[in-house]
């Protein structure tokens, strides 16, 4: 076995790396690397065997071998499951709002925590020092449910768009602080807008993004917001966050977003809200295209768009979603 360097929550074993509490969750059916979650080692800690990791984290008198050691994984997986669900449809919660939700010690739930907003998953609001889901995680299971059901309602809808409008029109969702592209359909014109699946795009500089972010908790966006410095990409580009935060109620309030050169220049778009059965914001959908053909024509696409976040919409009330 090579020797295995922990940095924090960094791991090397045999060429693999993950900061990821995602990737660790899947590492944790894998002896020794899971143990990471459970015990966050010093900076610079090198093991030369497993058997020196396993009596770091479990202690020297481990020799029960690895039912035990199972037994302990999924235990500590079903614990962090068990705070991430506390959250609920709730703001934010302290040690001992969480304690007393998981029937966990607060020392244990102090661990898991610091652990999940290292990781990013949850956040810590700098006044009251409760915690709150990140968007990181609350973009998870939109994502992982968007990508086939939504993708598979808007498909039509994206293909006659682009006939209408003649311009590539884009079917996103929100991971963190970032647009990812699910489905596109190209415009006709030589000179066009072009994104691909899996492409992820800022959300404060994209039309798309900022429908997105539009109808996110504002309490919590504006604590993710406190710690983040939004980039700038053209003048035109949203940097302040107060002013990010102005822009977003004013698209809540008129139900579409609008970019002008603000993340290319010389590129405008125009993006709606797609909803979901229960009335969540799931997905967008945006048309984008050269500044001198868009923005003449800008309210027809407002329109446009509009109408297709709306049929999307009413198409996903009537899809199964269990």
């Amino acid at each position: 076995m090579k020797m295995i360097q922990c940095h924090s929550m960094k791991l090397y074993l045999r060429g693999y790396h993950t900061t990821s509490l995602e990737r660790c969750a899947i590492v944790l059916l894998t002896p020794h690397v899971r143990l990471a979650i459970l015990s966050p080692f010093d900076s610079g800690t090198s093991f030369h065997s497993s058997e020196q990791m396993r009596q770091h984290c479990w202690g020297k008198d481990m020799r029960h071998g690895e039912t035990l050691e199972g037994e302990k994984t999924v235990q500590i997986v079903h614990r962090i499951a068990a705070v991430l669900r506390a959250f609920g449809n709730k703001g934010f919660l302290g040690i001992t709002d969480l304690a007393n939700a998981t029937g966990l010690p607060k020392s244990t739930t102090h661990r898991l925590v610091t652990a999940l907003v290292n990781e990013g998953l949850l956040v810590q609001d700098e006044d009251n020092h409760k915690y709150t889901l990140s968007l990181r995680i609350t973009a998870l299971g939109a994502s992982l449910l968007s990508s086939h059901i939504v993708r598979k309602s808007a498909r039509p809808i994206l293909m006659e768009l682009r006939d209408q409008t003649h311009e590539s029109v884009h079917l996103a969702v929100l991971e963190g602080l970032e647009a990812v592209i699910i489905d596109t359909e190209d415009s006709y014109f030589f000179v066009r807008a072009v994104n691909v699946p899996g492409q992820h795009l800022p959300a404060h500089a994209v039309s798309t993004g900022k429908v997105l972010l539009a109808y996110q908790w504002e309490a919590r966006l504006r604590e993710i917001l406190s710690h983040e410095t939004l980039a700038r990409y053209t003048e035109h580009t949203i940097t302040d966050p107060h002013l990010l935060l102005e822009e977003l109620r004013r698209v809540r309030q008129i139900g579409y977003a609008v970019s002008c050169s603000e993340l290319e220049e010389g590129i405008d778009a125009v993006a709606a809200p797609i909803f979901d059965h229960l009335g969540t914001v799931v997905a967008s959908v945006s048309i984008s295209g050269p500044s001198e053909r868009c923005r003449p024509k800008q309210a027809e696409l407002i329109g446009a768009v509009t109408q297709a976040g709306q049929q999307v919409s009413q198409a996903l009330r009537y899809v199964g979603w269990h």
